[in-house]
């Protein structure tokens, strides 16, 4: 049996009825494996050594007590076997700074899901651009005048910050708003910035194939807008259903398949609208309840099975 930190946010904080770190952690401990809770901010270099701030945790299927903690300890990241590494977005300095210290204890012998280096270079936005023949036009750039004619050319069009999640940030900008939207976006960022030809067919819900080590479930979780929106992300009011793969789901985790093994990325949400793929998610990617509750597919479990062959 393995021991495992988990760096996440606040476990106080989560939604019990919809966090997949919690039904990872409850498999975990159910196939007996030692479970250490790992406050995203508690994780630090002393010296050259990466180290954590861990409390023993047990979790419980319970939506009034979900956790208990024991004391807190210091430790050298090298006494753990394995850490998940499930804090949310921003992607920031605190999130980069972050996957230094586990890339260091990586060089211990300490195995990290997903990879700290991919976490780093695997943008969830950006990395959809290196498969051309799955994505729609799709412009990233700082410069006002060119997301201007990139509206122009396609009269409507989404507008995404490329390091936040759950629908933050994300607008709808066309022909008739783009003077206000822009200047918004233009005058109080220096960033870049992802715009993509808006895909109509987010209205019936985008769709989040969870990927496993390479392989995906029987069904995708089809998140559905709220009314008065197109953003289907759950943490903003969206209506989560769930439907068997269709050929092009296959055809996209098939296309992606080699290279999230090959950058040790295990555990995978990539988003599907209008069969265009539009994010490929890792840093924390959800839906793992949603799935196991409506279908009976438990993917934590699944995943836990797969621990001593991702930790070769």
């Amino acid at each position: 049996m393995f021991k495992v930190g988990v760096v996440m946010n606040p476990i106080s904080e989560i939604n019990y009825f919809k966090d997949s770190t919690l039904l990872l952690m409850f498999e975990l401990q159910e196939q007996g494996h030692e479970l250490f809770y790992i406050d995203h901010r508690n994780l630090f270099f002393s010296n050259q050594t990466p180290m954590a701030l861990i409390q023993k945790v047990e979790v419980y299927m319970n939506q009034d007590k979900w956790y208990s903690l024991d004391e807190e300890e210091k430790i050298s990241l090298d006494t753990l076997d394995i850490v998940l590494m499930r804090q949310d977005p921003p992607f920031d300095m605190n999130f980069i700074n972050n996957t230094y210290v586990l890339e260091s204890a990586e060089k211990t012998g300490l195995a990290v899901i997903n990879s700290p280096s991919s976490l780093r270079t695997y943008n969830e936005k950006l990395s959809i651009l290196n498969y051309p023949k799955l994505i729609t036009d799709t412009l990233v750039t700082a410069n006002r005048k060119l997301m201007e004619e990139f509206v122009m050319m396609h009269k409507k069009t989404v507008i995404k910050p490329l390091g936040l999640m759950g629908g933050n940030g994300v607008q709808k900008i066309t022909t008739e708003n783009y003077e206000e939207k822009l200047k918004n976006v233009s005058d109080n960022n220096q960033e870049m910035f992802m715009m993509q030809k808006f895909i109509d067919e987010v209205y019936s819900g985008d769709r989040r194939i969870l990927v496993i080590n390479g392989e995906p479930p029987n069904s995708v979780v089809l998140r559905k807008p709220p009314e008065g929106d197109f953003r289907g992300n759950l943490a903003i009011g969206g209506e989560a259903f769930t439907e068997p793969l269709n050929r092009r789901d296959k055809e996209i985790v098939d296309s992606l398949r080699k290279d999230l093994i090959r950058e040790r990325i295990y555990i995978a949400g990539l988003d599907v609208v209008g069969g265009f793929l539009t994010e490929i998610n890792i840093t924390c990617p959800t839906c793992f309840r949603e799935l196991m509750d409506q279908t009976g597919e438990n993917l934590a479990k699944i995943f836990v099975n797969q621990l001593k062959d991702i930790k070769k």
